[in-house]
């Protein structure tokens, strides 16, 4: 299966260093509770042409710097061993080189990364044939699943509330491994062939 998997807020843990630079630049006290990188304009009050000012300076450390989420690329490379990992950012190409490092100074394997410069991501999705996407932004998530693509939500102060039908809330890179391979690998052995399970049991053995 192909699993697409945002970097920010699901392999990076962004949000609180930007929201760092953010009150530090515009000289704000905004919690990061408060804030969706999705609505960083409407967040902090600025205007588009402040916040693209802002990103000119800042922009390219902050694709660098963050820390990895914890457990990501653990889990994330045993996850590689069943499935195909195509990492889908809302990042720009010209940030393509910082991406590329930091992926690889932190050991996040992957198979292709699309940086799409937008938030637009659900055409994307169904380009590439992918069977689900691992995201944090339920604006997103809505999109994606809207068209039949199951979509699992890193769980985030921002994306609180009741979730539809197609989008499953988890907590932990453990929590999405135990959806994505423990669980499926479960049913595959399991004589209860009625389970209800999220996603069908993996067909064939690992990846080579």
């Amino acid at each position: 299966m192909k699993v697409g998997v945002d970097i920010d807020g699901v392999l990076a843990d962004s949000l609180p260093l930007w929201v760092h630079e953010l009150n530090r630049y515009f000289n704000k006290n905004i919690q990061f509770e408060e804030v969706s990188l999705l609505n960083i304009i409407q967040s902090y009050e600025v205007t588009p042409g402040e916040l693209k000012t802002f990103l000119k300076q800042r922009g390219r450390y902050l694709m660098s710097a963050p820390s990895p989420l914890k457990g990501a690329a653990y889990y994330l490379s045993k996850l590689k061993k069943y499935h195909d990992i195509f990492i889908i950012t809302a990042r720009k190409k010209k940030f393509e080189e910082e991406t590329r490092s930091w992926l690889q100074q932190n050991g996040i394997l992957y198979d292709d990364l699309i940086l799409l410069g937008s938030y637009d991501k659900k055409e994307t999705c169904v380009e590439n044939g992918l069977g689900v996407m691992v995201e944090d932004t339920l604006e997103i998530g809505l999109e994606v699943s809207a068209a039949g693509i199951p979509v699992i939500l890193m769980d985030a102060p921002y994306n609180q509330g009741n979730l539809p039908e197609l989008i499953y809330r988890r907590h932990s890179w453990s929590e999405i491994y135990q959806t994505l391979v423990v669980e499926p690998l479960q049913q595959v052995h399991s004589v209860n062939r009625g389970a209800n399970w999220l996603f069908p049991p993996l067909a064939g053995p690992a990846k080579s």
